[in-house]
């Protein structure tokens, strides 16, 4: 059958709604003969968990984009679990179906239970002088596959959202604003630092310079201080530290050009110079040369420091990703680290790989960016493989990988 002439789409519903919007949004640009669409998902009752909150999520970005143009329609399953019940809910389906018109069936959502009866449903209604033709997305290769081999290129290349746009799709919101960088100047001397293999310097400069006893973030400027008398003459910043607090805005330096403790300095200020001094430049970074480097290409967003949080007001969950990269639909989460600990580094690794699939589905990508050295790195990478159940889900870079524009390299080979 000649898929670009089918006037019905029905989709599976599962916890990922994105394969299903970027299926639609395809098949819409490719044929002008698709009217409706049909999203079938489980019913929230004592044996399952319902995914009726997708398909609303699903259904308000569909008509975000499309307005009332598409007739959107809904089939319940009360057991996905049995073959029997879903046979009998299904009957639902008929009332949407019209005798001689021709229905098109994606089964990429939903449980493999789904897929297997509903096609089943479909090819037994299709006696009815209905014509049904089936396929699938692919998540390693972006292409729609019919029964009959590949028909699309990398959707990747056709079908873009905005991060906030991914995020909704299942279930999350942002929640802090985007903030302007202000500190520039201190990242371009970071930048010029790493290009002459500099970097090392300020490592052994900063020293864990706003860390306490307990290595835990100094954000108080009376701790600060208390610090400062304990060492006394040892506290003061010196060598690439010194350079860096310089070129900070000037009522943002926690320290005066001669190393004295600034003590006009503000809570708040002093709080966000510690944490960009202590770690946070890394992400500016990475930041910096992703947008650098996309240039003008309108299929990729580079975006940072992302607070998300479940819609529901009742889920009090919070999580932040310091870079997030969108390539047309696929979202990639970037966390950055200036640790060389092992054990640290692979928890922040799982952890942005944890929560790039929540937000982004299986279509995401994780990559963690860290100080480990080489030997290190390549058994974090070789876990990680192991715990998130594939190479192609999280890319480990190290301080190696710092070198000759390595990091960029990598990154722009993993997303491919």
């Amino acid at each position: 059958m000649n898929l670009e002439g089918f006037s019905t789409l029905t989709l599976l519903v599962g916890t990922n709604p994105l394969p299903n919007f970027v299926t639609t949004e395809y098949f819409l640009t490719t044929n002008t003969s698709l009217k409706t669409i049909i999203l079938i998902y489980s019913e929230d009752n004592q044996k399952q968990s319902g995914t009726k909150k997708y398909v609303d999520n699903l259904q308000e970005l569909l008509k975000s984009r499309h307005g009332d143009k598409l007739d959107i329609k809904k089939v319940h399953l009360s057991d996905v679990g049995n073959a029997e019940k879903i046979q009998s809910d299904l009957k639902q389906l008929k009332e949407y179906l019209e005798t001689n018109s021709s229905v098109h069936f994606n089964y990429t959502g939903g449980t493999k239970v789904m897929g297997i009866h509903v096609y089943r449903w479909l090819e037994q209604y299709a006696n009815n002088n209905i014509r049904i033709s089936f396929s699938y997305l692919d998540a390693r290769n972006f292409c729609i596959v019919s029964d009959g081999g590949e028909i699309s290129e990398d959707l990747r290349e056709k079908v873009s959202l905005s991060i906030d746009e991914i995020i909704k799709l299942h279930g999350f919101k942002r929640k802090n604003d985007s903030q302007d960088n202000i500190f520039k100047n201190a990242v371009e001397k970071f930048k010029e630092m790493i290009k002459e293999n500099r970097i090392n310097n300020y490592f052994d400069s900063y020293k864990g310079f706003f860390r306490d006893e307990k290595n835990d973030l100094i954000i108080k400027t009376n701790k600060m201080r208390e610090k400062i008398q304990k060492l006394k003459e040892e506290i003061k910043p010196q060598g690439a530290f010194l350079e860096i607090i310089k070129l900070l805005p000037e009522d943002y330096r926690p320290f005066n050009d001669d190393g004295s403790f600034n003590s006009k300095i503000d809570n708040k200020r002093f709080e966000k110079a510690a944490k960009f001094l202590d770690g946070e430049w890394l992400e500016c970074f990475i930041y910096d040369l992703l947008n650098e480097k996309k240039g003008n290409e309108s299929k990729i967003t580079v975006d940072m420091d992302w607070e998300i949080k479940k819609k529901s007001d009742d889920y009090d969950n919070e999580f932040q990703i310091d870079v997030v990269l969108v390539k047309g639909y696929q979202l990639i989460g970037i966390s950055c680290t200036t640790s060389d600990k092992k054990a640290l580094c692979k928890g922040k690794g799982f952890e942005i790989f944890m929560r790039t699939r929540q937000i982004a589905g299986e279509e995401s990508r994780a990559i963690l960016i860290t100080r480990l050295k080489e030997a290190e790195k390549i058994k974090v990478q070789q876990e990680l493989e192991v715990d998130t159940g594939g190479k192609k889900n999280i890319l480990v870079l190290g301080a190696e990988d710092f070198k000759n524009d390595n990091l960029i390299t990598q990154i722009e080979d993993y997303i491919q």
